[in-house]
């Protein structure tokens, strides 16, 4: 003989039903969502604040006259991402970019040179030439120019670097010190 569920039994299993399936949409839409939380930051494109802008550093005697103070240290422009360097002869502005695989390079004040934390490359202090591998080629400058205030602007593109090799050469002082 066939016997039928009561009116009961099919409430509860209707009910069973429901429960498991929000319980499963509800894991499903956590687990949608972590993944987009994780893969969404690598999507957006992060805006570079200050680079390719032209950055104003102070007029030429105020920029000597802090090196003369501080030994010719390079002087840091987190804005632009270059430093200001005294080169002999003039001012230079260095692009921080490794010319090795483009990290930041900072100044290193125990070495009195910059030194590259990703593989080690050296730059001399005053012109960015290389002096330890494996970097192949000197850092990047900048173009400064005065305006008719007197007060020197780089121009921060880098588009538009001056790119050099091997050893210092004098032209590409733009700013000299006299």
């Amino acid at each position: 003989m066939l016997r039928f569920g009561t009116a009961g039994d099919a409430v509860s299993r209707w009910r069973r039903r429901t429960i498991l399936r929000f319980g499963f949409l509800g894991v499903l839409g956590l687990a949608v969502s972590e993944i987009a939380a994780l893969v969404v930051p690598f999507i957006r494109v992060n805006r570079i604040e200050g680079l390719g802008n032209p950055v104003s550093v102070g007029t030429k005697a105020q920029v000597l006259e802090v090196f003369s103070a501080t030994n010719d240290r390079p002087i840091l422009f987190r804005e632009g991402r270059f430093f200001l360097l005294h080169a002999p002869g003039g001012i230079i502005a260095a692009y921080r970019k490794c010319t090795h695989l483009g990290c930041a390079v900072p100044w290193n004040d125990a070495e009195d040179r910059f030194h590259c934390p990703c593989h080690g490359s050296q730059y001399e202090k005053r012109t960015a030439v290389v002096l330890r591998i494996p970097a192949p080629k000197p850092l990047q400058l900048f173009h400064i120019a005065e305006n008719a205030e007197g007060q020197l602007i780089v121009d921060t593109n880098p588009l538009r670097v001056i790119d050099r090799t091997g050893e210092w050469d004098p032209q590409v002082i733009e700013i000299t010190d006299t």
